[in-house]
């Protein structure tokens, strides 16, 4: 495992006066090695295709709250591998291009 967590000072400040924690994420990263489809968001993620991500079921399920999601998968790497650290990456760059 590697460590990759590149947190700003208001994302630290934000997970510390919330209720998120390491847990959550730990929570999180097991769901998506579990399924990194990732709910069908990428159908071909066990092929390494990342290429046609389903835009709608992601913002569905992530826009809303995207700046907390954004902390809880960027720890989640933390306690995940290779494979689902690629799916977390993916996960990141299509937040930050479609929830605005």
């Amino acid at each position: 495992m590697h460590c990759n967590m590149k947190l700003s000072s208001s994302e630290l400040e934000l997970l510390k006066s919330s209720s998120l924690n390491f847990q959550n994420a730990k929570v999180i990263g097991e769901l998506i090695n579990s399924d990194r489809t990732v709910g069908g968001i990428f159908m071909n993620a066990g092929n390494g295709d990342f290429s046609n991500p389903d835009v709608d079921k992601f913002e569905a399920k992530y826009c809303a709250w995207w700046p907390l999601a954004r902390i809880l998968l960027t720890i989640a790497k933390v306690f995940t591998g290779e494979k689902t650290d690629k799916v977390i990456d993916e996960l990141l760059k299509l937040g930050d291009r479609v929830c605005k």
